[in-house]
């Protein structure tokens, strides 16, 4: 397996000059076997040293989202959530099937993205967390990166959810605040980040954080404009919440009120579910068995690869055969190159580290 980034980027170069990865895609077209590709976005920006929010979730800039979607317009089918849940039940799909996702709920989605999927007619599926989008508030891997970007102290102290000092300019420092949400058991956040906020000494209250907000995050106008577009629109859970770190009733409380939140606002089912972090539920029985309570019938993680899809009579468990609630994506990033992420469609094997 080829490791090293700059030696994957000469490769897919390589391969997209010489016309391999279009010829990848054609015999692919052949196969009796569809693989399903499915790229996962988050925020579509141009950003400079002057932006205050997370630096690192932005996946492409404007001009990058427009090549790639030109790039599956080319060489692929660009499906929809429903002929992605008919084919796992058995249907069909068209030749070299991509399904394009975003998750969270990013204002850019409504102002960038839509016009960019619309001009180039390629369908998408927003998953959406709705407890940011009705309360208004910012999500709190946001809220974290703005209180260090703004915050003046060298370092601070922090009792909760246990003593600990922290270095506000140290260069891992956010993702050392933004883990510990992510990995903490039951964690109050707010209580977190309220303290995070006043021993930066950074100003919060609820107008700076609307404001915030419709920085950031769509609203359900701008959310119910995506589904008059022909856009799908799914879960996210309500809250971000990472489902590993949840108790029972937690879980019921961001699977099924996220479901409910949805189909209220947009009168139409809501059948998909994308995991926060994407981590794997494949040996989760007690999250598994919540999602299914919740009404879900696909759940979508981050565990990197496509997905072959092998005739529906194949057990989950046999080889080749894939679990509805375990679907896999393949990340973007702003640094892949045009020909990596062709590669990384064309051949994820050569094209993306685990």
């Amino acid at each position: 397996m080829l490791v090293d980034v700059g030696t994957r980027e000469r490769v897919a170069q390589l391969l997209h000059q010489t016309g391999t990865l279009a010829g990848v895609m054609r015999v692919r077209r052949m196969t009796p076997i569809p693989t399903l590709a499915i790229v996962t976005y988050h925020h579509i920006a141009d950003q400079d040293a002057s932006y205050r929010y997370d630096p690192d979730v932005a996946d492409a800039t404007p001009a990058q989202f427009r090549r790639q979607m030109e790039t599956l317009a080319r060489h692929c089918n660009c499906v929809t959530i429903d002929e992605v849940v008919g084919a796992l039940e058995g249907g069909p799909l068209p030749p070299n099937p991509v399904l394009v996702t975003f998750d969270d709920g990013y204002r850019s989605c409504h102002d960038v993205a839509l016009d960019i999927l619309r001009a180039v007619g390629i369908p998408a599926t927003f998953f959406v967390a709705t407890g940011f989008i009705t309360e208004r508030r910012l999500y709190w891997w946001e809220r974290i990166a703005l209180a260090l970007f703004e915050t003046r102290l060298p370092s601070v102290f922090l009792t909760y959810p246990e003593p600990r000092t922290i270095r506000t300019r140290a260069p891992g420092t956010r993702k050392l605040l933004t883990d510990l949400i992510k990995q903490t058991p039951n964690l109050e956040i707010e209580r977190f980040l309220v303290e995070l906020t006043t021993a930066l000494e950074v100003p919060w209250n609820p107008a700076i954080e609307a404001h915030c907000a419709s920085e950031l995050i769509m609203t359900w106008d701008q959310i119910r404009a995506l589904a008059a577009a022909g856009m799908d629109v799914e879960s996210h859970t309500r809250h971000h919440r990472v489902l590993q770190t949840l108790d029972d009733a937690s879980l019921d409380i961001e699977l099924a009120g996220s479901r409910r939140d949805l189909e209220t606002q947009l009168g139409r089912p809501c059948r998909a579910v994308a995991y926060p972090v994407g981590r794997t539920i494949a040996h989760e029985p007690r999250i598994r068995a919540a999602i299914e309570r919740a009404g879900y019938r696909i759940g979508f993680t981050n565990s990197s690869g496509v997905n072959r899809m092998w005739p529906r009579r194949w057990p989950i468990g046999s080889i080749g055969s894939i679990d509805p609630l375990d679907v896999r994506r393949l990340s973007t990033d702003r640094t892949m190159s045009d020909a990596m992420f062709f590669a990384q469609v064309a051949l994820p094997r050569l094209a993306y580290v685990r």
